[in-house]
């Protein structure tokens, strides 16, 4: 892969400092007990201990701490940056032990609520929603430590999960709920989209960690819905500028339901898999800007970790799509993302963090978790560092 991407030494070591950055910016930021003054938190949420920030707007003097799906990933980055050779690993380190405290604590085993055992609280540890795709995310922080510390109780946990999530946590055909009430054992969805299948993968990482079939059957639920959802609706249709739950089809930021048609290549061999890959993705490129920007909250970043991988598939002798043009159009995003960065300003709530929130990376208003937190998988990837949460062929691997 880095052969086919011809990266030279220095602007490896510039995507590899984008993504120390950025881990700064989620351990300057995180809620500890000797640092945890987040100002005026938004009343909705706690400022656990450990807990990592989801966005804040210094104009607006707003914090947000994370909800679980972004407290996860940004987890799983400072894992793998703990592995770079890059200075404050010791910062990184303690970082990761704190947030996968809080990350333990928000996984539901109340008796209480027995349809809810495994599940994670979305808001904070107690609360009664749950976003199951979000949790899936959560799940994935659980593998992620397993794999860093290799005890067993994190992949016991993520077991757990992946049971919840496969029954209670899914409808009849096994597709996730858009929301649970924990408390309650009922979902609910109000439109099946495209996002929610990107959960599936962390029955790929169960199933390819363990070998145990029932995950694989899981995932293959998941895929013949997605398959279903990618033939009902147009994928040219403007839903660009929708988020997840108000729309069939994403354009932009599909929460990696495109990385799941590829790891459902990777099980079933089924050739489909890779064309609806190849078709959805060449939708994308029809929007992509001059700079190398996609639209969708988060959506450049998504985008190039799919191109990412389609690139890493075509290097296997799997070719998706035609590789200069992959190749250009990846590199054009990723360059891209490295603008939104904010290396200017000092202040901790702004440094390192990355502007997100927004469409084609137009904003400089908010400094949100999701593009930080991607921006470290993507950068430390084309850095040549490992980054698995959102790979297909690491998992080959494991």
């Amino acid at each position: 892969m880095e052969k086919n991407l011809k990266l030279g030494h220095a602007e490896k070591a510039e995507f590899l400092e984008a993504a120390r950055l950025a881990a700064s910016w989620l351990a300057n930021t995180q809620q500890t007990p000797a640092h945890n003054a987040w100002g005026r938190v938004h009343a909705k949420y706690s400022a656990d201990k450990g807990r990592l920030m989801e966005k804040c707007v210094p104009s607006r003097d707003f914090y947000m701490p994370a909800h679980i799906w972004v407290h996860a990933i940004g987890l799983m980055g400072l894992l793998d940056m703990a592995r770079t050779p890059v200075t404050d690993l010791d910062l990184y380190s303690e970082a990761a032990r704190r947030a996968a405290e809080y990350l333990a604590r928000s996984q539901c085993y109340s008796v209480l609520w027995p349809r809810a055992i495994g599940g994670f609280h979305e808001c904070g540890p107690g609360d009664p929603y749950s976003a199951p795709r979000d949790g899936a995310t959560a799940c994935m922080g659980l593998i992620a430590l397993y794999r860093s510390t290799g005890n067993r109780a994190w992949l016991d946990n993520a077991v757990r999960f992946a049971q919840w999530y496969s029954t209670h946590g899914s409808d009849s055909d096994g597709y996730p709920w858009d929301d649970y009430s924990l408390e309650k054992g009922e979902g609910t969805s109000k439109i099946r989209g495209d996002w929610q299948a990107g959960g599936a993968l962390v029955y790929f990482q169960l199933f390819r960690l363990t070998g145990d079939e029932r995950w694989k059957t899981a995932f293959r639920k998941v895929l013949d819905v997605l398959m279903a959802v990618c033939a009902s609706a147009d994928p040219a249709r403007d839903t660009a500028y929708m988020f997840h739950g108000q729309c069939i089809l994403s354009v932009g930021n599909d929460d990696f339901a495109n990385t799941a048609l590829l790891a459902g290549y990777r099980l079933f061999n089924e050739k489909r898999c890779l064309d609806i890959f190849a078709s959805r993705m060449l939708v994308e490129w029809a929007r992509q800007a001059e700079s190398g920007a996609f639209p969708g909250y988060g959506g450049t970043f998504v985008t190039a970790l799919e191109m990412l991988e389609a690139l890493e598939f075509h290097a296997a002798g799997m070719p998706i799509l035609p590789e200069p043009e992959l190749r250009e159009r990846l590199l054009r995003a990723a360059r891209f993302t490295l603008a939104l960065q904010e290396r200017g300003s000092a202040e901790r709530f702004l440094h390192g963090g990355v502007y997100g929130e927004c469409n084609y990376g137009l904003s400089r208003q908010i400094i949100h978790a999701r593009d930080t937190t991607y921006g470290i998988q993507l950068w430390l990837r084309l850095a040549g560092y490992p980054a698995p949460a959102y790979g297909v062929m690491a998992w080959e691997r494991a």
